[in-house]
């Protein structure tokens, strides 16, 4: 199968990575920064041709578009012309809708996508909603997709809030695991151990609620014996507004995302 990518920043290109997994797959790729194009072709053993949007659209069933909210709509003017009956557009533009990209590419099969950054090591959750596509067009889509990890299609209306809980969210727990790093590190610790633990802590607590009937939260009951140090922890982080502050992070990105067209 031959897939294209218009743009291999880093979630694009942790994506394509992914894919690579299966040899069988011929990539062809644009990035206005060489660089970046070159890269992917240097480190992944699969066939990678550098080519200009047209020769995209005439080799390439599957095309990703991976740029910047403030790109795409440069792009798809640029390239409206090339699309052919054969092509799959794949957005994975945060804040764009189908009916944004419809309004210029016109009726074409379209594929939104919300992916997150562990698709690199086919960990990531990816969620996606279809325009014109039809089932045998899914299934391949399916297929491919389960390089990356979970595929689970929504209602577009309900994009916007898979973004912020699944795409945004990574960085909100990346800076929790590097702050308690810090404290580590404060006590004695280096830096690299206590990434180490830190990591294993949270590798095991996500496997434990994934593995249990119970909440999180009676989960994390179960940890505050009354009288000990843990809740004493906790009472810190709720008396600061645990819960108000991360939702306050989320409402910021999920408005930032309704602003983005």
């Amino acid at each position: 199968m031959n897939i294209g990518f218009i743009g291999t920043g880093h979630m694009a290109g942790s994506i394509l990575k992914a894919l690579s997994n299966n040899k069988n797959y011929k990539f062809f790729i644009n990035d206005i920064d060489v660089n970046k194009a070159n890269d992917i072709k240097m480190n992944i053993s699969n066939e990678v041709v550098i080519c200009n949007i047209e020769e995209i659209f005439i080799n390439s069933s599957f095309v990703f578009l991976g740029v910047k909210p403030k790109d795409l709509t440069q792009l798809l003017n640029e390239c409206k012309d090339y699309i052919n009956d054969n092509n799959i557009l794949i957005s994975m533009v945060a804040g764009f809708n189908i009916n944004e990209i419809i309004k210029i590419v016109g009726n074409k099969k379209i594929i939104r996508i919300m992916p997150n950054t562990p698709v690199i090591i086919s960990k990531g959750i990816t969620f996606c909603t279809y325009n014109n596509v039809s089932s045998n067009d899914r299934k391949l889509f399916n297929e491919l997709m389960n390089y990356t990890g979970k595929l689970y299609e929504i209602d577009e209306n309900k994009m916007d809030v898979v973004s912020v809980l699944t795409g945004s969210t990574p960085a909100y727990l990346d800076y929790f695991i590097d702050s308690l790093s810090e404290f580590g590190k404060e006590l004695g610790f280096s830096k690299e151990e206590s990434i180490d633990y830190v990591l294993q802590m949270a590798l095991g607590t996500v496997l434990l609620n994934m593995n249990s009937n119970k909440t999180p939260k009676q989960l994390g009951d179960e940890v505050c014996s009354p009288g000990g140090s843990t809740i004493e922890g906790v009472k810190v982080l709720l008396d600061k507004g645990l819960y108000e502050i991360v939702k306050e992070a989320a409402y910021a990105s999920y408005n930032k995302n309704k602003k983005m067209y």
